[in-house]
Order: structure tokens, then sequence, then C-alpha cells
């Protein structure tokens, strides 16, 4: 195998990142650093910066997400009842739920996460009524059957005319990313899975997840309508980027595969590839995090390429950019003796303020924008670390380990945006 030192020696100044998990990495087993009492607010969440969203979403989205919502339940009473008393509690548990989300604001920082609580909230208010109509003896196999056909051929319809029509190539990355999210999320919603069942009075939630599905498919897709018709409302000047945006997604594959190979010997390792012994240590934390990472970003960036998204191909190679700096950070830190240290509350909150102000600067880029889409795990990982510690979960070296790698993370996201912003051309 290729020495440490070599591959030290070889790494490059660009990295990588994302946000989804992998298995932990078992090089020290359970954690074995002594109990370290952290206060609710030792880790305080981040403001995040502006929507990336480069024009402003119409509010009549989220608007007709929820007059939708209180049809559907409108047709279910509060004081429903039906022959299985479990089953009527159930119901009336349920539509109590529904109806007060739908009375409840979202404290999501964007307004496209907006939309999609919002179109969770309809599909639920969705399930009720199917559940309740199945319940009550009414058989929806045949509507929900053709509900899900019509939106299959829109689906086609749209994505045949899909095309990365903007008036930059960075705003076709900006656009269409969320819009490709959202095409990807009607595809399995649109799937006949849950089936509706052949027998819905015994099984009346099955039929109603099924309804809530279809009905899930029918937003998601009017949300990818909506998103494009506002960018084309307030942009006159637009042209095709379609070939224009592959070939820098190209380029950006070319770019992730030749840096990862530089850190390869230090992911999905059986055991700790360092001498040190990180049990129990905030390195320990770190090193399992930015390896993972670096994995994962690098498997979705890959995935994405092939179902043929790639704006947000573009995007995920930034990250994957950016987490791989962060890893061989990481890895020349710990062989030089750093994150070792005793864990304290001290320590996990100076960590937390040299994360959070290393996502400050994200607002202090001229590419902001794009700067935020691939800093967007730095983001999330300190506003889930305080969850975390607010509701006493987690060890101390975790979650120091953890924001040591947002930080790591954040400051290598300028460097990384930079070089996808030039690869954009």
């Amino acid at each position: 195998m290729t020495s440490r030192r070599t591959v030290l020696s070889s790494l490059g100044t660009i990295g990588v990142i994302t946000l989804a998990g992998c298995s932990a990495l078992p090089i020290g087993g359970n954690d074995g650093s002594e109990d370290v009492s952290l206060p609710g607010d030792a880790v305080e969440s981040v403001p995040w910066p502006d929507s990336p969203f480069p024009v402003t979403v119409p509010t009549g989205l989220a608007e007709t997400h929820r007059e939708r919502s209180r049809e559907l339940l409108a047709e279910v009473p509060s004081d429903l009842s039906v022959p299985n008393s479990g089953i009527t509690e159930e119901l009336r548990t349920n539509r109590k739920q529904a109806a007060d989300m739908i009375d409840d604001g979202t404290d999501d920082p964007w307004p496209i996460e907006r939309l999609s609580r919002w179109r969770s909230r309809r599909s639920s208010a969705a399930s009720v009524r199917g559940a309740y109509r199945a319940a009550t003896g009414e058989d929806d196999a045949a509507t929900v059957d053709e509900r899900r056909q019509t939106v299959h051929e829109d689906l086609g319809s749209y994505v045949a005319a899909h095309e990365y029509r903007v008036a930059t190539l960075t705003e076709a990355v900006l656009v269409y990313a969320p819009i490709e999210d959202l095409i990807a999320d009607c595809r399995r919603h649109v799937r006949p899975e849950p089936a509706y069942p052949a027998d819905p009075v015994a099984d009346p939630f099955q039929a109603g997840d099924a309804v809530g599905t279809v009905e899930r498919a029918r937003s998601t897709l009017a949300d990818a309508r909506g998103l494009r018709e506002a960018y084309l409302t307030e942009r006159s000047d637009v042209s095709s980027q379609w070939a224009a945006l592959i070939a820098a997604s190209d380029r950006l594959r070319f770019a992730v595969g030749s840096t990862r190979s530089s850190v390869e010997d230090f992911l999905d390792v059986d055991e700790s590839p360092f001498d040190a012994d990180l049990q129990g240590t905030a390195g320990e934390w770190l090193f399992r995090q930015a390896s993972r990472r670096v994995t994962s970003t690098a498997d979705e960036h890959r995935r994405s390429r092939a179902d043929g998204n790639y704006a947000t191909a573009v995007i995920e190679a930034g990250q994957a950019l950016a987490a791989i700096e962060a890893l061989r950070t990481t890895i020349e830190g710990i062989n030089d003796g750093a994150y070792q240290d005793a864990v304290s509350a001290e320590s996990v909150s100076q960590a937390a303020a040299r994360a959070q102000d290393a996502i400050s600067a994200f607002g202090e880029n001229e590419d902001q924008r794009l700067t935020t889409l691939i800093g967007r795990p730095a983001l999330e990982t300190v506003d889930y670390l305080s969850r975390d510690i607010e509701q006493g979960r987690g060890s101390a070296a975790r979650i120091q380990g953890d924001l040591i790698w947002a930080e790591l993370y954040a400051r290598a996201v300028p460097a990384a945006t930079a070089f996808v912003i030039d690869r954009l051309g």
C-alpha cells in the first residue's frame, strides 16, 4: 500500500464534500472518552445565507398547497366514526395532526425548502382523506390509477421538453439543480408503490398512503413547473446551455476523480490508518466524518451524472472537492498530533465558534449563491449538532469532531466554488 507520507505529499489543494452518510469507520470502537456535560446552548445554529435560487419563488406555490390541503381535510369530519373503533381513533389523531400542520408556518430557511414542507403536508392531508374514504367503504383504486397515469404522462412531457434555458451557465446550476431534485422526487412518487389494496376497508391506511403518494407526485411536478416558469418570467435573454453544462460537468468529473485518488488509501479502511491512538478523541470522530463524506459525496456525484442530472452533479462536484480538502487537512493534522487533546465543554464551544466563523464567510463571497449550495453540508452539520445538544444526544468527542469537520469543510468551500466557476467558463 502507498505510504501515508507519500499520499500526504501528493494531496492537492482542492477538496470535496457531501452530506449523505455511510457506515461509521470502525477505527476506535465505542467512544472511550470520559463523559463531558455540555450546556444546551454550547452550539448555536447559524444564520443561513439568502436563498441561492436566483429569482423570487412565487408565494402562490405554497398557498396552492395550503388550500389544496384544506380542501382535502374538509371532506373528513373532525368527529369521524367508522365501524372499527381502533381505526376511528387513529384516523381522528391523523386528521388533527394534519390540520395542525396546515395551520402552522414553517421555519425552513429557504422558499424551496418551505415548498417541500408544504408538499409533505398536502400529502398527509390526502392520506387522511384516502384512509377515511377506504374505511367508510369507498374504493378509490380506479381514481388512484388514473391520477398516477396522468402524472406519469405529464412528467414524461415535461422531461422531454426539459433543457437548461438560462441567462448564464452558473444560473443553469442554480435554477435546474432544485428542478432536477423535484423531477427525481416525482419519479419516485409516481411509481405504483404502495399499491392500492384489493380490500381497502380491511387496510384503509395503505389505501391512504397510495392516495397521498400520488398527491405528492402531482404537487412535486407542479412545483417543478412553477420554479421554471418563475425564472423564465424574470429572465428575457435566455438560451439553451445543455451542451455547455454537460461539458462543464465532464471537466469536473475528471477533477473529482483525480483529486479523490490522492486520498484513496484513507477511504473505506477496516482499521485506523494512523500511528496515534485516536480512540475517544475528537480526531477519531473527525476522521470518520471526513472520510465517509468524501465517499458519499463522490458516490452521489457519480449517480447524478449517470441519471443525467448535470446541474446537480456540478454542485456535488464542488462539494466533493471541498470534502476531499477537508479530509486532506484532517490527515495532515492527525499525523502532526492535532485533534487529540482532551475534550471539554470549552473546547466544544471553541470548535463551534470556529465553524460558525468559517460559515459566515459564505455571504462575503462574490459567488455567494453557488458558495451557499456547495457549503450547505457545513450549515446543516452545525444545525443538527445544535439540536443534538439540546436533546442530549451524542458524546462531546463526537460533537467536537463534527464541528471541526464543519469548519474544515467550510474553509475549503470558497476555493472549491472558484474551481467550479472556472470550469463553468
